[in-house]
């Protein structure tokens, strides 16, 4: 692998700047023809893995080359890419650094030769000195890959400068659609050197939905719940964590359902709304139902109303439907909710339905549509559990008519 990107790469130098390239500033980045017949050679040998043949070759030809030029910086590099195949990074790193120090190399070769620097510089532990060098590299960097702020990250843990750890970690992970389980860890591991616990929490509860089956995991969650004297929380967390045998879908509803039940709703409701887009939790009657009743819970009224229409038509009962026109209602949307509870009439049986003519004459009442509404209540009335209710509405709108009347005439 190492031999394939050194080939690729010396290549593409070797294209870029060979003789016959067109000159920039009157032929500074041109090679004679010995050096580019030279470079091309060694090329061949580092392509055959023949690494000490293509070293002997290029620093003979690099005491042929004159100090501080564009060739001499050239071969620096080449014979860099070498050491590194060799596995022999400090004399790599000597070269990098000769090549950038030298001045010679155009911008875009100098900016990728310093990412490479960095790179051997925290191979030999020279973790400040990798640094520094990454910064300017970022500097000049446009769009800088996650892998780029994950090595940095790293370099700045060993250090313990937490904060830029977490600096580059929430970059790296926000933008990789499929993170490794170790760049989790290493955001995990600056939040909780910074003693940021709330923080640590939310990364615990990633790496819970995607590794479910790791107790160590479940125990570091308990053991912060705990830390946080939030005895309950860690004791419940505990009592899952003995439910390792569950699917992972299934870890993730348990957890979603403790997080509801003690009354961090809100926590539950993500938790589902990213299982189900995830495809780790099935999206059917039962656990929509819970995310709509995690949402109302966490009062996300607005936000349960959109999972509840898609919860009533898939639900023959018409319980749904009622729930569905209940939020509405405390929306204030009442045809929508007049609409959800006419709907639902239509599938109802038994005492549920007085419940919803009660609802919809409600919300007709609240569009002035007093003769409809009246209807539905008369409707109501005959059910036991909504008959005092519908009586004191159908009265209290017999008001609103005859006052109607009196101010007309």
């Amino acid at each position: 692998m190492m031999a394939d990107r050194i080939r690729i790469v010396l290549l593409l130098y070797l294209l870029c700047f060979s003789p016959l390239s067109g000159a920039k500033d009157q032929g500074q980045y041109l090679l004679s023809e010995k050096t580019y017949k030279a470079l091309t050679d060694a090329q061949a040998l580092m392509s055959a893995e023949q690494y000490s043949k293509a070293e002997v070759a290029l620093l003979a030809l690099l005491k042929r080359t004159q100090a501080g030029s564009y060739e001499q910086a050239i071969v620096q590099q080449t014979l860099g890419y070498v050491y590194s195949a060799k596995s022999q990074y400090r004399q790599a790193r000597t070269q990098f650094q000769q090549a950038l120090a030298s001045g010679a190399l155009p911008d875009p070769v100098s900016h990728s030769l310093r990412y490479n620097l960095g790179q051997l510089l925290l191979a030999e532990e020279q973790y400040q000195a990798g640094i520094n060098t990454l910064e300017k590299w970022f500097s000049n960097e446009p769009a800088p890959p996650n892998s780029a702020h994950v090595l940095i990250a790293s370099a700045y843990y060993q250090l313990d400068q937490f904060n830029q750890v977490v600096k580059h970690m929430k970059i790296a992970l926000r933008n990789e659609s499929k993170p490794s389980e170790n760049w989790y860890q290493l955001l995990l591991a600056a939040h909780l050197e910074l003693k940021q616990y709330s923080a640590s929490i939310s990364i615990l509860e990633k790496l819970i939905v995607r590794y479910p089956k790791k107790a160590q995991y479940w125990q570091q969650l308990a053991a912060l719940y705990a830390q946080l004297n939030k005895q309950t929380t860690a004791l419940a967390v505990q009592v899952l964590a003995q439910r390792l045998d569950l699917s992972d879908g299934e870890v993730v509803v348990r957890l979603a359902d403790m997080y509801r039940y003690l009354q961090i709703p809100y926590k539950s409701a993500q938790l589902l709304t990213k299982g189900m887009r995830d495809g780790d939790i099935v999206e059917n009657q039962r656990n929509l139902n819970r995310l709509a009743d995690s949402w109302l819970a966490a009062r996300e009224k607005e936000k349960a109303a959109v999972i509840l229409a898609r919860l009533a038509k898939r639900d023959a009962s018409g319980e749904a439907g009622v729930k569905y026109g209940r939020v509405l209602f405390d929306l204030a949307q009442w045809q929508d909710a007049s609409s959800a509870f006419e709907i639902s009439l239509q599938k109802l049986v038994g005492k549920r339905r007085g419940t919803a003519y009660l609802m919809a004459g409600l919300s007709q009442f609240h569009l002035d549509r007093f003769e409809q509404a009246q209807t539905l209540l008369m409707k109501a009335a005959k059910f036991k559990n909504e008959k005092q209710q519908a009586l004191y509405w159908l009265s209290y709108i017999d008001q609103v008519l005859q006052n109607k009347t009196v101010n007309s005439d």
